[in-house]
Parts: structure tokens; sequence; C-alpha cells
């Protein structure tokens, strides 16, 4: 009932083969500098954009050597990393004798549990890591934009020795061709002068802005005259409320910030209130406050 219809055209698992595509100096130091040993990021699956979970990844696994620190990453004397330290003597690897790459994760399934009916349905029978699943990982939001690479589910792992003793694991091999920054604000973006309120956190005071453009993913504040804007600072949650004229026609927004400045600010759309709650806002949403903004009232 489902069933998505890209999982009908998803390559066999490995069709790709043994080898990735070649791990050069630069794919590298972009991985370990947005997707590192040990850091947090966030992921969705099978392309379910409004599924997304949090992860870590615990180590990067070079030609089936397990890698549990950075510093197992080895760098030219300009910094540049160009090989690994592998195995229990330390082994030098060169990139060029690389012949599989794989991201290790935790085994993050009982998180399925937290949500409703039809987004589990969405991943299927068998859940989201299934070999051969797409894994989308997100990092955090760097100057030039927002981190992503895609990974394929390769295999389950139920570790047998080291640190993380008898901890399930998940290993996903990175597509190194979309790892990427992406900038959120290059969406389709629509200009206005629109006044909205901007209340910073739960109980902040309301302060009065302009609606610069609005996006499917962001919209960009512009303080109005005599009004600055509070002190804010990446992932800060925020409210933002726009009147087009009505009651019917005023929508709260719960967002988080993407960038901050003294006058103005972008906000990530994460929620809308309706029916007397904040639920996820929804491509619907967006398109009928694109039509009001379009079509102020007479």
């Amino acid at each position: 009932m489902f069933k998505l219809p890209w999982k009908q055209s998803r390559p066999a698992p490995g069709a790709r083969g043994e080898a990735d595509a070649a791990l050069s100096r630069e794919t590298l130091e972009m991985l370990d500098e947005h997707f590192p040993i040990g850091r947090k990021v966030r992921y969705y699956p099978e392309y379910q954009r409004d599924i997304v979970f949090d992860t870590i990844i615990i180590a990067y696994r070079v030609n089936d050597h397990a890698i549990y620190a950075r510093e197992s990453i080895l760098r030219d004397p300009d910094g540049t990393p160009c090989a690994f330290a592998v195995g229990e003597r330390k082994n030098r690897l060169p990139l060029e004798k690389v012949k599989r790459l794989q991201l290790m994760v935790p085994d993050t399934t009982d998180m399925e549990r937290t949500l409703d009916y039809v987004r589990r349905a969405n991943l299927g029978r068998n859940g989201q890591f299934v070999r051969g699943n797409t894994i989308t990982l997100i990092a955090d939001t760097c100057r030039s934009g927002v981190p992503t690479v895609e990974t394929q589910v390769d295999s389950r792992a139920r570790m047998k020795d080291g640190p993380y003793l008898d901890n399930p694991m998940i290993l996903l091999r990175p597509d190194l061709d979309t790892l990427a920054i992406a900038d959120q604000r290059q969406k389709a973006r629509l200009q206005s002068q629109a006044p909205v309120n901007l209340y910073h956190g739960e109980d902040g005071p309301a302060v009065r802005c302009i609606l610069g453009d609005f996006s499917d993913v962001s919209l960009r504040l512009q303080a109005a005259p005599g009004q600055a804007l509070p002190p804010m600072k990446a992932n800060d949650k925020v409210v933002v409320v726009l009147n087009l004229g009505s009651v019917a026609r005023t929508y709260r927004i719960k967002g988080t910030v993407f960038r901050s400045g003294a006058e103005s600010c972008v906000v990530k759309l994460k929620q809308l209130y309706r029916d007397g709650e904040f639920a996820n806002i929804k491509l619907m949403d967006v398109l009928e406050i694109k039509t009001g903004l379009l079509n102020p009232p007479a």
C-alpha cells in the first residue's frame, strides 16, 4: 500500500562492486571535516525528508579495519590526509590502496517506534536498515551551507571486540560523489515586505520584523525600523507569526535559527500551528503561505 516507486529500481546490493570511487585527499579531508569520527549528525532514511533521526559516526572502516580515533588518519606536512594507520601495529595504508570505505553508526532501529503508522509503513516492513537502503547523512550547518552525503546500508554488525564490544552497529558505504555542501537558500524564494512578529524562545517578547523572503525550507527576516533583533545563535528555537489580513490567514511558524546578525536572520521552517497544536510543516502549508503572500487582502 505504501510501497515507494524508487524501491523497485534500486540496484541490487553489491551492484556497486567492492571498490569505491577513488578516495582522493580532498574528498577525505572534506569527509573528515564534516563527518568526522565521533561527530553527532542527523540523517533521514530512504529519501524520507520528514523522518529525521540523530546518530553518531562511531568509526571509519577501511578495507575491513575499524578506525575509532581521528589520529589514525595520517596527514602530510601540509595537514592534508594521505593515509590511514590500521591494525594493532598501526600499519600505514595509503589512500590509493583503499578498496572499501565504510562509516560505522549505531543501530538506531528502536527510533522507528517514535514514528506514526504512515511513516513507519513508508520505511517498509523491515525498517530503515535493509541492505541497499539509502541513508542520507546531514552534518551541522557550516558557513557555506549544509554538508550532506548519501550512503548505502552494507550490513549490520554486532561488535565482537574493541571499545564497543557487543554493541549493534550499522555499516554504511558513502557515495563520495554525493558529498556536497548544499545552500539551503537555493530554493524558490518569494520576495516579500509583509510585517511579522518574531518570538525568541518560548517566552521571548515580540520583535517587529519585515519578512524579506520565504522559501520551501526557510524565511529571512529584517528588523523593522526602530527594532533590534535579540541576540540569537544557530539552532535557537523561534516562533514567527505572519498575519495576512485575517485570523484564517494568520500563520504561527516554529523554526530554528540558521544564521543571525544584528539586523537580519534566516530561520529554518520546522512546524506550523494548526488545529490547536504545532505539527511538521508540509508542502501544502508552504504553498498556502506563498499564495497568501502573492495575494494580499484588498
